[in-house]
């Protein structure tokens, strides 16, 4: 649901003029946050995006419960969803305070997430899950994003760290579906 909704607020925001017109995921010509802060998609953005939220710790506590037990990645998990939620309940609006709940609300979003993420599917064993494959392709490229953001941040190129921004949300918004039906598989 939020990679849909944030493509329909993509195209929502172009055809009011907000955004350029281009892909995103290779071109970089606008940041994810800018597609969600104008015209109607600064009403789909938050409407569609928050419940996808709450569906994300709805899916950490099953993980909690049936998969692999620790309080410490609920908990660090939980918290990754309340700033994301922070992030886009400030985002559209101007002021420093609110410019510093969206950077925090990301920052801390994009660094838990992947982290527990990547926690969950070293710490599962074999028989919780069929196939690692698909999981460790996807943290092995969140390595890649990882490392070339780290590498474009001192060129100062805004669509270099768009490209990368797009393409790391899409990864972690992806990790959640390719989970659920690889758990499905062994019938866990």
């Amino acid at each position: 649901m939020p990679i849909v909704t944030i493509v329909i607020s993509y195209f929502f925001s172009s055809l009011g003029g907000y955004v350029d017109w281009c892909f995103p995921l290779l071109d970089g010509c606008t940041s994810i946050s800018k597609v969600g802060r104008y015209g109607v998609a600064f009403y789909l953005y938050k409407i569609l995006i928050i419940p996808s939220v709450i569906l994300m710790i709805i899916f950490w506590y099953q993980v909690n419960k049936y998969i692999h037990k620790s309080n410490l990645l609920f908990f660090l998990n939980v918290t990754s969803c309340i700033f994301l939620i922070i992030y886009l309940l400030a985002l559209g609006f101007e002021g420093k305070i609110y410019r510093f709940m969206r950077e925090i609300g990301i920052f801390l979003f994009f660094i838990l997430t992947p982290m527990c993420q990547t926690w969950l599917v070293f710490s599962i064993s074999n028989n919780k899950i069929s196939s690692k494959f698909s999981l460790f392709t996807l943290l092995s490229v969140y390595l890649v994003c990882l490392g070339s953001y780290l590498f474009i941040l001192p060129l100062d190129n805004t669509n270099y760290e768009n490209v990368i921004e797009w393409n790391f949300a899409l990864l972690i918004f992806f990790f959640f579906p390719l989970f659920t039906g690889l758990l499905r598989k062994t019938n866990v």
